[in-house]
């Protein structure tokens, strides 16, 4: 004892480094965590660094099977490549190894609702609300969506409803204005964009469906007004430039409008309304090859299309090409038989060239 203690009761510092060692080599030895490299899996995921994040989301399986967040990623990164099931599979692997975190559950029902599983879908958004221990607004979007599709529109009103009390996220309202157009119910839907708009200022596709919305019921200024809007937060907005476009041209400013088609044209360049509107254009500014050109473009990009025929036919008539506007009105009539216009414009000129009888047979046509 006295070899061991000095006057002041502390151990000797021989002593002490002697016990410290051997506690040190008693330590039990470190074991890594099974996700300790989520930070680093996130981080690839979130820089869209998509090939290295499963690259190491494989080694992590590697490790252990049952790792849930590299699963639940590995679920997305298939998603956003277009393998729904194998996404399916990977957020029910997940769901297997922790089935009380309800992102899995909420994905494995995103997933069958793209599949177009609804009932499935419906189902699964069920057990997730049951396990949720606030309410979610993601998942009565998703059971609006599910009740939609599956042609309960009341229960998906009621979904979208509830989601939009939840939060200020645009999706819901949206959609719920989408839900009622369908339904013509216009008042209720353009009160549904207007809260949009009041919590999303910033919201692109609001804007442009308002304006749509207000094109439809013959409000051009507001229309306009609603496409600028969308236009001053994305310049280079396709779904706003080629209605503004319209309005403009319906309006004989066929410059400015081909201006905006211009514009769109390097985004869409594979688009026949586009076309066909470039096409008009320049057929009422008096320039008809360059119109028959780009009427001709557009009816390449959607032979099935009536609207491009038509025109082309209006064109050739007004050339003094008949033959060549017959062959587009009747393939105008042939996409669309129960349109009046191309009937119309066929017995224009017929008459002139054809017998009573088929004259008869046209406008009988017409009449039904």
């Amino acid at each position: 004892m006295a070899n061991d203690i000095i006057s002041n009761g502390r151990l000797h510092e021989n002593t002490v480094v002697q016990r410290a060692r051997n506690d040190r080599s008693k330590r039990a030895p470190d074991i890594a965590a099974i996700e300790s490299r989520n930070w680093l899996l996130h981080r690839h995921y979130t820089r869209h660094e998509y090939s290295a994040c499963k690259l190491l989301i494989e080694q992590e399986l590697t490790k252990s099977n049952g790792h849930e967040y590299a699963n639940y990623l590995k679920g997305l990164i298939f998603r956003k490549e277009g393998k729904i099931q194998d996404s399916l599979d990977c957020f029910q692997t997940a769901y297997n190894v922790n089935s009380t975190n309800i992102d899995n559950v909420k994905q494995i029902a995103k997933s069958l609702l793209i599949m177009g599983s609804h009932k499935r879908a419906i189902d699964a958004y069920m057990e997730a609300e049951k396990i949720s221990v606030l309410p979610d607004w993601e998942i009565y979007h998703g059971l609006g969506e599910a009740y939609v599709k599956s042609n309960q529109s009341q229960e998906g009103r009621k979904h979208f409803k509830r989601s939009t009390e939840l939060t200020k996220n645009e999706l819901p309202n949206i959609d719920l204005a989408r839900l009622y157009l369908s339904d013509d119910m216009i008042p209720e839907a353009r009160n549904a964009y207007t809260t949009t708009l009041n919590g999303n200022p910033q919201s692109i596709d609001a804007a442009t469906e308002l304006g749509l919305l207000y094109l439809r019921i013959g409000d051009t200024q507001r229309a306009f007004q609603q496409f600028g809007a969308a236009l001053a937060h994305s310049p280079n907005c396709v779904k706003a430039i080629l209605p503004m476009a319209y309005v403009m041209q319906n309006h004989r400013e066929y410059d400015v409008a081909l201006s905006k088609y211009k514009i769109a044209a390097q985004t869409i360049p594979e688009s026949s309304i586009l076309w066909n509107n470039i096409g008009m254009c320049l057929y009422a500014k008096q320039k008809y090859v360059a119109a028959i050109s780009s009427l001709k473009r557009a009816h390449y990009l959607s032979p099935m299309s009536c609207i491009p025929s038509c025109n082309l036919g209006i064109v050739f008539l007004t050339t003094g090409q008949p033959a060549s506007a017959a062959i587009y009105l009747c393939a105008a009539v042939s996409a669309e038989p129960k349109n009046s216009m191309p009937y119309l414009l066929l017995g224009s000129f017929y008459p002139k060239r054809i017998t009573y009888r088929q004259n008869t047979v046209i406008y009988s046509a017409l009449v039904r």
